[in-house]
C-alpha cells in the first residue's frame, strides 16, 4: 500500500474528502437547501440579485428585519455557500435568512461563481473578497452595521471565509483591515494540501504553489477577529483535523478561537440546522455574534 498523506492511501484519502460518498442520499440535501430557501424568500422581506461586481454570478441578496429603516444600524450577518466550489449557488443560500432577521439582523447571503466557470480558487476568492468590501462600504445604506459584519460559512464556503478573514483589505480594497468582526466557520478545510492530493484536484488544478496561497492555515491575518468553528459528529476524520488544527492555530496566534462539535450530524446536516433557531448551531452562533 502506498501511502498518498499522512496515513491514507490514495482510495482512502479521496473518501475523506468525498462528503456525497458519505450519506446515502445526497441530492436530498441539496434539494432542502434550495426547497428552505424559497420558503424564506416567501417569507422574509429581501432586495434581491444586487451586484457587487460586474460579472452574472457577483450578486447578493439582502433580507431585511421587521421595521428596519436606512437610518437603522443593525447587525449583518453574511452567509457564503458550501458545494465542493463547484454546486450551490446563491439561489440556494437564504435559508437560514428567517432564523437571523428574527434576532433584528439584516442576512445576506453572497453568490460568486463556482469551478469550472471560476478558472481558479484565486477567482473564487477575489469574488467573496470583493463582495465584503462591498458591504462594508454600503450596507449602511439598507440599514445595516458596517461595524458588526459577521461572516458564516459552510465547507467550500468556510474555506473561502476563511480565506477573506486574511486578506489585506487596506492595499486591495482600500478600506479599514478588519472590516469582519467576528466569524463562524461550519465543516471547513483550512489546508489544501490533502485537496491537492486527492481526486478533487482533477477539477481544482492546485499545484504546491496555488495549493499554499489559498490555504487559510498559510495565509493568516495580522491579528485575528474571534473565531468560532464547527464541524459534524459524522464529518470525516479528516474534516474534524482540519477543523482540530485551524483552531489550534488560531488559538496559539490570537487566543480567540473556539471549536465545536454537532452531535449526531453528518456534513450537510450541520448548516441546514440554522433553519432552526432552537439548534445548538444556532444557538452558538447567536452568542458567538452577540445578536
Amino acid at each position: 500500500m502506498t501511502l498518498v498523506y499522512r496515513d491514507f492511501d490514495q482510495q482512502a484519502l479521496d473518501f475523506q474528502y468525498n462528503n456525497q460518498a458519505q450519506v446515502a442520499d445526497p441530492k436530498r440535501y441539496i434539494d432542502s437547501y434550495r426547497t428552505a430557501s424559497e420558503t424564506a424568500r416567501a417569507r422574509v422581506a429581501h432586495i434581491k440579485d444586487v451586484a457587487y461586481g460586474s460579472l452574472p454570478d457577483e450578486r447578493l441578496d439582502i433580507f431585511l428585519p421587521a421595521g428596519v429603516s436606512k437610518s437603522d444600524r443593525r447587525p449583518v450577518v453574511v452567509f457564503l455557500h458550501g458545494g465542493a466550489w463547484r454546486n450551490l449557488d446563491l439561489a440556494s443560500s437564504s435559508f437560514p435568512a428567517e432564523t437571523f432577521t428574527a434576532r433584528g439582523t439584516l442576512y445576506v447571503s453572497i453568490g460568486f461563481s463556482n469551478m469550472p466557470a471560476a478558472k481558479s480558487l484565486d477567482e473564487m476568492i477575489a469574488q467573496v473578497r470583493t463582495a465584503l468590501a462591498w458591504l462594508w462600504l454600503n450596507i449602511e445604506s439598507y440599514g445595516g452595521d458596517r461595524n458588526r459584519l459577521h461572516l458564516a460559512g459552510h465547507s467550500s464556503g468556510a474555506h473561502l471565509g476563511a480565506m477573506a478573514l486574511g486578506t489585506d483589505w487596506p492595499r486591495l480594497h482600500g478600506i479599514p483591515p478588519a472590516p469582519v468582526r467576528s466569524a463562524v466557520l461550519v465543516s471547513g478545510i483550512y489546508d489544501l494540501e490533502p485537496v491537492r492530493l486527492s481526486y478533487r484536484n482533477e477539477m481544482l488544478k492546485l499545484d504546491r504553489a496555488a495549493e499554499i496561497r489559498n490555504s487559510p492555515c498559510r495565509n493568516l491575518p495580522v491579528s485575528g477577529l474571534p473565531l468560532l468553528i464547527s464541524h459534524g459528529e459524522f464529518d470525516t476524520a479528516e474534516f474534524k483535523r482540519q477543523a482540530h488544527d485551524f483552531e489550534a492555530v488560531w488559538q496559539r496566534c490570537y487566543g480567540n478561537a473556539a471549536r465545536i462539535e454537532l452531535a449526531g450530524l453528518n456534513h450537510y446536516e450541520t448548516i441546514e440546522t440554522l433553519v432552526d433557531p432552537e439548534s445548538p448551531l444556532s444557538r452558538a452562533t447567536f452568542g458567538w455574534f452577540g445578536i
